[in-house]
């Protein structure tokens, strides 16, 4: 699905969450031994971040490479492909994406593909940033299923069609008018990706594996091709 109404979605959906800001007045040391903790607290948080996406970067071109790809076949589609194969079923996996990271190992793997790029009147900044409306995609439909786990199992929407209408019905009472938009676009199946969004992190709390569909396909090519087919 390509993203139309992008903009919005990326500055909402593909970063993390600011630190809530203190109203009211501290004394200086207060202020200090605050700040202080807040950065013990994030500072392994954070860590975890960086090392889990080096693993997905490595596991990206490992996927490229397992593929036989080149510099001429770093594209948007197959840089989609590859992060699809890494995909993790973890609640924040691609509002978190750390894109720099999973770029700068491709390109140590494929050092030339800016210059293969540009031959073909493309440039590295035009695939990065359609790859960036790629992740916002994703990560919107990320916070969907996010809503949705937030509710009782009882009160959950049965299934896609019924997931896709309680989207846009929360979107509308929340007066997210862009957010709407961007649900009710190609044939209103954000309710099936976020469906399969939840079912993937939802299983995996329980050690079971549910792979999406694109996982499925990127993981069965890979098999393929390193079987010499």
């Amino acid at each position: 699905m390509r993203c139309t109404d992008h903009a919005g979605m990326r500055l909402l959906y593909f970063r993390r969450p600011s630190q809530q800001v203190t109203s009211f007045p501290l004394q200086v040391s207060e202020t200090l031994q605050m700040n202080r903790t807040k950065m013990q607290t994030a500072e392994p948080a954070q860590q975890a971040i960086e090392n889990l996406y080096e693993k997905v970067a490595q596991d990206v071109v490992g996927f490229m490479v397992d593929c036989q790809m080149n510099d001429g076949h770093v594209n948007v589609g197959n840089l989609q492909f590859a992060f699809d194969y890494a995909y993790r079923p973890l609640l924040r996996f691609w509002r978190d994406f750390e894109l720099k990271t999973v770029i700068e190992a491709v390109t140590r793997q494929y050092p030339h593909w800016h210059a293969v790029a540009e031959t073909r009147q493309r440039t590295a900044v035009d695939v990065l940033r359609e790859v960036e409306e790629l992740l916002a995609c994703h990560a919107f439909d990320e916070a969907n299923a996010e809503m949705m786990m937030a509710l009782p199992l009882t009160a959950r929407p049965r299934d896609e069609d019924a997931a896709s209408e309680w989207i846009c019905s929360e979107l509308r009472k929340r007066k997210l008018k862009r957010e709407l938009r961007f649900a009710q676009q190609g044939g209103w199946r954000c309710g099936e990706r976020a469906f399969e969004i939840l079912h993937c992190i939802e299983e995996a709390k329980f050690g079971l594996e549910f792979w999406r569909l694109p996982t499925h396909v990127a993981r069965t090519y890979r098999n393929r091709c390193l079987a010499g087919h």
